[in-house]
């Protein structure tokens, strides 16, 4: 029997690189799974459908734009229909953005925090009525290393995730009557599709400034999302977990 059998876990950028070793992480662990992702694209689709086969859960899938309010509020209504009590709800997507304030135009500033932070505020608040208060269940936000230590050209990525470090420890403390505990994982650069985007550069660079000379691999960061939901970390909230193999 699996961990998370009878339960419910809820997952943004389900189709991401560190997104999809979340699920399957859940998945052989027995959960149903709520995964919410951008566009619905074949892969995607064979993806879960694999899962299915493999794990024999139920998978249901949700696809709306974390850019714009009214497509969350409409993907919110959604997943409330299926009139399920979720016991775990991670906050995982997001998208990168690596410059120095010179060569950041505004409208970049808004829409990678309209991503990777209000977008997550929104689903956590039109969510919160659906999750279980049974001392059992929790948040978990996706934040960074970026957010913690202010690398050059982190101005608007690492400020994102510094909202989401203290959108965790504020709720955290109000949601303590709930019983729901609430926590972030801050990675370093993972060898996923984001070390792409960020450059050759930056993963260079994060590699020689690790202790271990190279990037997370996407099922490192899955399996502290694993353990943070589980009652095997019972009494850690409200804290940032950081992923990064040690800092030179």
């Amino acid at each position: 029997m699996g961990k998370f059998e009878n339960k419910v876990v809820c997952i943004t950028g389900a189709d991401g690189g560190i997104g999809k070793e979340i699920t399957k992480k859940f998945a052989a662990e027995g959960a149903s799974l709520i995964l919410c992702s951008l566009v619905e694209t074949s892969e995607f689709v064979e993806y879960i459908a694999t899962l299915k086969d493999e794990h024999h859960v139920e998978i249901f899938p949700f696809y709306f734009d974390l850019s714009a309010e009214e497509t969350i509020k409409a993907g919110i209504a959604e997943i409330k229909k299926l009139k399920l009590k979720i016991n775990v709800l991670i906050n995982n997507a997001g998208m990168p953005h690596l410059a120095i304030l010179p060569f950041t135009r505004m409208s970049d500033l808004k829409n990678v925090f309209q991503v990777n932070y209000f977008a997550h505020l929104q689903i956590t608040q039109g969510l919160l009525g659906s999750i279980v208060k049974d001392g059992e269940s929790s948040i978990l936000n996706a934040a960074s290393i970026a957010g913690i230590d202010g690398d050059i050209g982190n101005s608007v990525y690492g400020a994102t995730k510094a909202s989401m470090i203290l959108f965790t420890k504020v709720l955290s403390k109000e949601l303590a009557a709930s019983k729901i505990r609430v926590n972030a994982i801050a990675p370093g650069l993972t060898n996923t599709g984001f070390a792409t985007a960020m450059g050759d550069k930056a993963k260079t660079s994060m590699e020689e400034l690790s202790i271990m000379n190279r990037l997370a691999t996407p099922q490192e960061v899955a399996n502290m999302y694993f353990f943070l939901a589980s009652n095997e970390s019972s009494f850690i909230n409200g804290q940032v977990i950081r992923v990064d193999g040690g800092k030179k």
